[in-house]
């Protein structure tokens, strides 16, 4: 008995390692095979009802983290990699029932190093997203994560501070807020990128629950009979390594067997929450490697809808980025921005406008003040925080034609240009447009 003990727990891991593969290669080709044909047979006649339409508008948006610790390894740091991050979005739309609000969630990423704000303009296909914006037309990104999430952050330090700025924040929340806080980008996208209008489409018999229109319409038209060949041919395979896994992992056959074998498939519309928590039992490794995939595999469709509430993080814990606030507060924070009255119609209209504004506002301000900003943009240069150096180009430019600037501010915005504008100016250039400036 003792032997037979000993030998089970030896064995034990390496049973769970190959059923777990099984039950990984079997479980991804069914949910190939469901995505293929039966989900769009199903939702092409769940939203057949689905005609009416009517305007809303977005009153809440935020990015959902979520990250549990408890699924980090211990003494490990790099906690992105086990984090998801989803778009979501309040919307409001009334007609002759009321008012109602309703929210969904959209495609659901790995939240990485590299992630950012500016370019995220859709939740799903067809489907808007943005961030709610402040009186000057910026996004305000916001995040919400579980408090034990929030908690974690701001009590270990961040992974690597290579490439953060110096010196670097002392936990991995000051590093994810530097991570996101770009200010410039933000505005550039939000004032090239008009605040979307969002389309709902409802059942005229239960107007409480409307949905996207063309995520809707996606759904309704998404089915095609051909379709089904391919979801047999994916069957086949799946429906053989699957029996396989639970055969290998739980010795069973015949009647017992088939029913191992079938009746987790009872939670196919389920299955990319279903799978990964089946195999955590089996194999925490072959749960994490069928996560990702399943993401993937559902990236583009995977969406939920319900009320305010029902939304993922919607009581979670709130990190909000303004534009005239974090690392870059004393430089672009300092300037007053307007959206015009005709929004830039491309990025490098927005930027064009930012830098007009900007040196518009630096020369009415004192030299001393234009002096201290263009000293505070080379030392945020030189301490790598570099994303809102690019929009005081053109003040330097000015302050430098500007003969009732100082001999302070003249030299502050050249030593700005050559050392921390990223443009590749030469002091022989910027010679030959100095205006000699006034005297002490």
């Amino acid at each position: 008995m003792l032997l037979g003990g000993v030998a089970q727990v030896l064995v034990g891991p390496i049973i769970g390692m190959v059923g777990g593969f099984m039950l990984l290669f079997g479980g991804v080709f069914l949910a190939i095979a469901w995505s293929t044909g039966p989900q769009p047979w199903l939702d092409s006649h769940r939203y057949a009802p689905v005609t009416a339409q009517i305007p809303g508008r977005i009153v809440e948006s935020w990015a959902a983290i979520e990250f549990d610790p408890q699924d980090l390894p211990r003494d490990k740091l790099n906690w992105q990699p086990y984090s998801k991050i989803s778009p979501c979005v309040v919307v409001e739309y009334s007609g002759d029932w009321g008012a109602q609000r309703r929210s969904f969630c959209g495609n659901r990423f790995q939240f990485r190093e590299d992630f950012r704000f500016d370019d995220w303009h859709t939740m799903a296909p067809g489907v808007p997203f943005a961030f709610l914006r402040d009186a000057s037309g910026f996004s305000m990104p916001e995040i919400r994560m579980s408090k034990a999430a929030l908690d974690w952050l701001d009590t270990h330090p961040p992974r690597d501070t290579f490439m953060l700025s110096k010196p670097p924040p002392s936990s991995a929340l000051g590093a994810l807020r530097e991570q996101l806080d770009r200010p410039l980008d933000v505005a550039v996208s939000s004032w090239s990128t008009p605040f979307p209008a969002f389309q709902l489409a409802y059942d005229p018999q239960h107007p409480d629950d409307a949905m996207p229109a063309q995520w809707v319409e996606d759904r309704r038209q998404g089915f095609w009979w051909g379709s089904l060949i391919f979801t047999v041919i994916l069957v086949v395979p799946g429906i053989y390594v699957w029996r396989l896994g639970w055969n290998f992992l739980t010795g069973q056959s015949g009647v017992l067997l088939w029913l191992f074998t079938l009746l987790p498939l009872c939670a196919m519309p389920w299955w990319s929450e279903m799978l990964p928590r089946l195999l955590g039992h089996v194999n925490r490794d072959w749960a994490e490697i069928g996560s990702a995939m399943l993401d993937d595999i559902n990236r583009v469709t995977r969406f939920s809808m319900g009320t305010p509430d029902d939304a993922l993080q919607a009581h979670g814990e709130r990190l909000v980025w303004h534009i005239d606030h974090g690392a870059y507060a004393d430089t672009f924070g300092k300037i007053h921005f307007s959206l015009p009255q005709a929004a830039p119609a491309t990025p490098e209209a927005a930027l064009g406008a930012l830098r007009a504004q900007t040196s518009a506002q630096m020369l009415g301000m004192d030299s001393a003040t234009r002096a201290a900003i263009f000293k505070r943009l080379r030392q945020q240069f030189d301490a790598f925080a570099r994303a809102a150096q690019t929009v005081f180009t053109d003040a330097a430019q000015d302050t430098l034609r500007d003969a009732g600037a100082d001999a302070a501010a003249h030299r502050a915005a050249k030593d700005f240009l050559i050392f921390a504008s990223g443009g590749g100016y030469y002091e022989d250039k910027l010679d030959a447009i100095e205006v000699k400036p006034r005297s002490n």
